[in-house]
């Protein structure tokens, strides 16, 4: 399978891997929100919905004083071409620091058994801000899955 990232491309063969890969978005200095794009794949048999739950129980035992705001259905891309996603808005502490997440979670569309999960994250030490909520909806309404 031809593999392919910002930098260039690569084969790698076809027996059954799971794109896991992280892209970190961040400002040199650490300040503001944090971009951050990753990958999974749904179980067999797996909906979206219980694909979060389950993401939801991982992060509950690696992080301390998770608490969910909210979970949403929401639409990622243009208006003309949306896809479904579920939008979570979290906070928590990890290696002792707070931490604020907004996380759009979709299917890829044209994969292989439809069964790749991109996962869009920002990420803050402070409260979302109008400024930082308003990047975020640039962000998702931005989203184009590549042809």
């Amino acid at each position: 399978m031809r593999y392919h990232l910002n930098e260039g491309q690569f084969d790698i063969p076809e027996d059954g891997r799971i794109d896991r890969s992280m892209n970190v978005l961040a400002m040199p200095d650490g300040s503001g929100t944090t971009l951050i794009v990753s990958r999974d794949a749904l179980r067999t048999q797996e909906t979206l919905a219980q694909f979060v739950t389950r993401q939801m129980n991982d992060l509950t035992r690696q992080v301390s004083q998770l608490k969910e705001v909210s979970r949403t259905d929401i639409a990622v891309g243009p208006a003309i071409a949306s896809l479904h996603a579920i939008e979570l808005v979290t906070q928590f502490n990890q290696n002792g620091q707070a931490l604020h997440q907004r996380q759009a979670v979709f299917l890829l569309p044209r994969n292989p058994g439809g069964r790749s999960v991109l996962i869009l994250t920002a990420s803050s030490p402070v409260p979302f801000d109008a400024e930082a909520i308003a990047l975020w909806r640039r962000v998702l309404e931005s989203f184009q899955p590549r042809a």
